[in-house]
Formats: C-alpha cells, sequence, structure tokens
C-alpha cells in the first residue's frame, strides 16, 4: 500500500469489511494492513536500538588501556557486514513478516542475515497437539558466541517459542537468544513461562488468520489481521 494512506475498516453485526471489502471468514479486526506495517516499522527500530551498542564496539584499543572483548574473543565481535545479527524465521507462518521486517532492519542500519526453520505442533485444524517436531533444520550452525534473533509470527501458548529457544542454545551456543513475534497474544494463552522480547502487535487469545496465519493454509495472502469465524475452521479439507 501507499506509505500514509490509512485503511477505513468497519464490523457491522457479522460483516466485517476493510477498503469496502468484505472478509467473509472474520469475526472481528485485529490490524489493518496499515497498522501492521506501522508496528513492523516502530519494532524494527527498536530492535536496532537494542543491538546499537554491538556495532559500537571497540576492537582496537589504544595502547595501554584494557584490551575490549571483542579484541579478545572472536566470537564477539561487533555485529557488522562480516559478523551479522543471526534471524532465524520459523516457517511457515512468519515468511511474510520476515520480508517485511527484514527490509525495515536495513533501512535502520542493522547488518543481518536471515535462516530458516520449520516446526511443526497442529497437525490440522486450529487445535495444537502441544508436541514440537521439527521439519527443516537451520543452515547456519556456526553460531557460537553468536547474536541471534528468532522471527515468528506469534506467541500463543509459548511451547513452541521456548522449545526452539532452549534447542537453539544447547546446541549452537550462541551469544544471546531473543524473540521478534508478530503478534503476541494474551498471557491467557501461555501452557509455558515464555515472552518475546520483541512484539509487534497483541491481540486476544482467539484463532487469527491473515498477513501468514492460516487455517489449512488458506487465507496467508490477506493484507489484514482477523480473528476467524466460527465455522470457517473446517470449510475446507486438512490435507493438501
Amino acid at each position: 500500500m501507499m506509505p500514509g494512506r490509512r485503511c477505513t475498516s468497519s464490523v457491522e453485526g457479522d460483516k466485517v469489511t476493510v477498503d469496502g471489502r468484505v472478509y467473509p471468514m472474520a469475526s472481528s479486526i485485529v490490524a489493518t494492513e496499515d497498522v501492521i506495517q506501522a508496528s513492523i516499522r516502530a519494532a524494527a527500530q527498536k530492535i536496532a536500538e537494542a543491538y546499537r551498542p554491538l556495532t559500537h564496539r571497540n576492537t582496537h584499543p589504544t595502547p595501554g588501556a584494557a584490551p575490549d572483548a571483542a579484541a579478545v574473543n572472536p566470537h564477539e565481535a561487533p555485529i557488522s557486514l562480516e559478523n551479522p545479527l543471526i534471524l532465524i524465521s520459523v516457517l511457515k507462518g512468519s515468511y511474510i513478516f520476515t520480508a517485511d521486517l527484514v527490509r525495515y532492519l536495513g533501512d535502520a542500519g542493522l547488518p543481518h542475515v536471515v535462516d530458516f526453520v520449520r516446526l511443526a505442533s497442529y497437525n490440522s485444524g486450529t487445535t495444537s497437539t502441544g508436541t514440537i517436531s521439527v521439519m527443516l533444520k537451520p543452515k547456519f550452525t556456526n553460531l557460537q558466541g553468536k547474536h541471534v534473533l528468532i522471527v515468528e509470527d506469534v506467541c500463543d501458548s509459548g511451547r513452541t517459542l521456548k522449545f526452539l529457544r532452549e534447542r537453539l542454545i544447547k546446541k549452537y551456543q550462541p551469544k544471546s537468544v531473543k524473540t521478534i513475534v508478530m503478534v503476541n497474544k494474551d498471557s491467557s494463552a501461555r501452557k509455558v513461562d515464555f515472552e518475546p522480547e520483541f512484539e509487534c502487535l497483541k491481540a486476544p487469545n482467539a484463532y487469527i488468520v491473515g498477513y501468514g496465519f492460516e487455517v489449512n493454509d488458506r487465507y496467508r495472502d490477506v493484507r489484514h489481521i482477523f480473528t476467524l469465524k466460527d465455522g470457517f475452521a473446517t470449510r475446507y479439507p486438512a490435507k493438501l
């Protein structure tokens, strides 16, 4: 959408409309495209500021001065194009979010690269199994001493993000692991003790679709985020 343009939306009875288009699967609006983009841009700025001190460390101390840790330990080198922040994007849900986030991080001047993992906790429909399986491992494995940022679409139960963070720490020994989520659901959704360091939007403890969020792989392409209307979770076949 054009920068600065605001979406017009309305909810009348069971009819949800954004910019003159009716979204029959929606029961309410979580965020329209303009709000989504503004929230990602703001989150990218916060992330860049949080990591900014790591991009200005002195690797060439003056004679007689105590050596900087980065000069002693190459695993703690400043964040730069040679030693970028490692983003680990969780597929499939976060791929659209990741594409927007990385461009805003670039605008903010934070050197970074992107890798992907794929985890599964939903067999089909809208109910989590509570069991997490790894379907795609990260390509980057030289993460010891590096700074890692997990990029995920949502934090609801917290199980997936806690599992991934603990797995990355145990397997790769990064210097730090933080998390950015597009949507942070109400704490009533939590099943484990986990809170992301960064978030773009808050949402109620309800199933949401649009902007990467799906039900049986439908509605990922929708530009806005909605809560799903009753009856639509089983409208399409579970397997493709």
